[in-house]
């Protein structure tokens, strides 16, 4: 639509609507543009964890840790009588997933860990009959007769021979 202008005020006036209009625009296709993304979500989310089934990581001590964990595990143990597909299909996907797993979430596994070796090491406060709390050093575990028991739980499993 074509105005006619007569004067610089209407210059201005129409420079105006056309920015504002262009703003709109711009609102506007942004718009589009995050409903597209969020309808395509289920598909991205398919095509990644196809990715996580057929790409391998890139190789380093965690990729070749789990590989030989899942071969050991799968090839050796659970598909031991399997045939020769599955045993060769099954441990190259279950590698590639598993390894990807851990690589996504490694700052939180690795949190995780951490966490669990500060509350083992920990010292635990013990409070005396007096009523005054005093520091017991962590808690180490005890073997008697092959088995293993915590130095706080002083139960010991019975000592079972066979003649």
């Amino acid at each position: 639509m074509k105005t006619k202008l007569e004067s610089l005020d209407d210059v201005r006036a129409e420079r105006a609507r056309l920015k504002n209009q262009l703003a709109l625009s711009q609102v506007k296709m942004r718009k589009d543009i995050t409903a597209i993304k969020t309808e395509i979500n289920p598909a991205r989310q398919a095509v990644g964890a196809l990715r996580d089934l057929l790409i391998t990581p890139k190789k380093g001590l965690l990729s070749v840790g789990v590989g030989i964990g899942v071969d050991i595990l799968l090839k050796r143990g659970l598909l031991a009588r399997a045939g020769w597909l599955p045993r060769l299909v099954v441990p190259f996907i279950a590698r590639n997933v598993a390894t990807n797993l851990i690589y996504k979430n490694r700052t939180s596994l690795l949190e995780n860990a951490l966490m669990w070796v500060k509350k083992k090491t920990q010292k635990r406060p013990e409070i005396n009959t007096d009523g005054q709390q005093k520091l017991l050093p962590p808690a180490k575990d005890v073997v008697v007769n092959g088995h293993t028991s915590s130095a706080g739980n002083h139960v010991v499993p019975p000592v079972v021979s066979v003649n």
